[in-house]
């Protein structure tokens, strides 16, 4: 005679309590918010429990014949999304069933997956390519939701901390004893202010001594070097709180590079050239209008970081670059279109350094979810797009952001204040964009300058190599 066969028993039940379980302390840690929909769901399921228990179902027990399925295999069971309309799968995460449902089930295109197809395959062709660095390579392949949660929880602490009064106030008593009879105020800028900043950010000051606010160098001037060679002096020598680290004389901006000992924070102070303000001020505008702006650039800084590429190309750089890839994607405005029709009412030499704060709404424009998915399907569109950008022949050109600006008649479409400024008398032969460089990003607002002029070759090769292998890893 046959021995009887053990059976596994599993209530479905079991398995959907222990599923929604799951996904209730995984999204508590990253969503600790509620709304309505979810406060009503979640009251229904209590009286959904209520009433299933009201019926007194009957209790079962294990026996020889039948053995309960142990909660703790339940782990390997996972949710899948699949949307019944479009016979799409979606996935194990719900952010991606949030973002397909809110394009209105929106299916690709056979062009759209063609498309994708030719721009995976051209980066698979891609031979001798330069090895993605591991450190790189693990950022790339992290989990999103708890790289932007560490990330922005520092960032956000770091745009404004006590110690920045510590300094400033540490800054301008020094002054006022080099400077007694000139005014003195201090503008931060950079990564730290704009919400993009990490621990190990620099603080960028620029200090106007004597009302210099409004005036523009191409190159520094007498007066510029001499105040930089005062402040260096006194600094150097009778300094309490600050350790002098580099003084860096031949910069286009000279720069004094400190470290103020009270709160133990790298300061770069300048003297010259107040469009750094303005630019921050443009950023924190970008990245409170498209908020996904704000996260793409804190990605690429740390990948930057880790690739070492953030040598040759700057935050800021970076950051225009990021500002492009989603105005040509309609997701943002040009500068030329923040400054349309308005008052120039705060001008640095010839360049306008203020714009008209249009929300997106007025402009017809979308704000983009911010969901990991979200950000990771754009960080692998925006390495594909400059994997690919011909930057022997094109601009990256945020003030007039949109595609196939050329190099070789890119003058000729500049406003009248860059033709102005580059045949006036007073300004250098040089005064114009250099064009001749393995990349020209232009800066929208003191748009005289290209600010990747110090990538060459080597590091646009690179460059590109890493781009394409992080597309291909995304």
């Amino acid at each position: 005679m046959a021995a009887s066969v053990e059976q596994l028993y599993l209530h479905p039940l079991t398995l959907e309590s222990q599923l929604f379980l799951n996904s209730l302390e995984a999204y508590g840690k990253i969503y600790n918010q509620i709304d309505p929909n979810l406060y009503d769901s979640l009251t229904n399921v209590l009286i959904g429990i209520e009433k299933f228990l009201d019926q007194k179902p009957a209790l079962i027990v294990a026996t020889d014949k039948t053995k309960f399925v142990q909660p703790k295999e339940l782990a390997a069971i996972q949710n899948f999304y699949h949307c019944t309309l479009c016979k799409k799968d979606l996935g194990k995460t719900v952010d991606k069933a949030a973002i397909h449902l809110a394009e209105g089930h929106r299916v690709k295109t056979a062009k759209e997956i063609k498309k994708e197809k030719k721009q995976a395959e051209k980066i698979r062709s891609e031979s001798k390519l330069i090895k993605l660095p591991k450190k790189a390579k693990a950022i790339v392949m992290s989990d999103f939701a708890k790289f932007f949660a560490d990330q922005l929880q520092v960032a956000e602490k770091l745009k404004q901390v006590p110690e920045y009064d510590i300094i400033e106030n540490s800054l301008s008593d020094m002054l006022k004893k080099v400077f007694p009879d000139k005014s003195i105020k201090m503008y931060k800028f950079g990564s730290r202010i704009t919400g993009i900043g990490t621990r190990n950010s620099d603080l960028d000051i620029y200090v106007d001594i004597g009302g210099r606010f409004n005036e523009f160098e191409h190159g520094a001037s007498a007066e510029t070097l001499k105040i930089f060679d005062r402040v260096h002096d006194i600094f150097k020598k009778n300094a309490i709180d600050w350790c002098m680290n580099r003084a860096i004389r031949g910069a286009r901006v000279p720069i004094l590079r400190m470290t103020n000992t009270r709160t133990n924070i790298e300061c770069d102070v300048g003297f010259s050239n107040s469009i750094s303000y303005c630019n921050t001020q443009m950023l924190e505008y970008i990245y409170q209008q498209q908020p996904i702006a704000r996260r793409l650039c804190i990605f690429m800084k740390k990948w930057l970081e880790r690739t070492r590429l953030n040598r040759h190309i700057t935050t800021y750089c970076m950051s225009l670059m990021v500002i492009y890839y989603l105005q040509i994607n309609n997701f943002l405005p040009s500068i030329e279109t923040l400054q349309k029709n308005m008052l120039a009412n705060v001008l640095v030499g010839p360049w306008i350094g203020n714009f008209i704060e249009i929300p997106l709404t007025e402009l017809k424009m979308q704000v983009l979810s911010v969901s990991p998915p979200s950000c990771k399907q754009h960080i692998k569109e925006f390495c594909i797009y400059y994997a690919n950008f011909n930057y022997e022949s094109h601009v990256v050109c945020p003030y007039f952001g949109r595609t196939h600006i050329k190099i070789k008649n890119f003058e000729s479409l500049m406003p009248e204040r860059y033709t102005n400024f580059v045949k006036s008398e007073d300004s250098a032969k040089d005064s114009g964009i250099q064009l001749n460089t393995a990349m020209v990003v232009q800066d929208p607002l003191e748009m005289n300058h290209n600010v990747a002029e110090r990538a060459t070759k080597v590091d646009l090769k690179e460059w590109q190599d890493f781009l394409k292998q992080s597309a291909m890893l995304l």
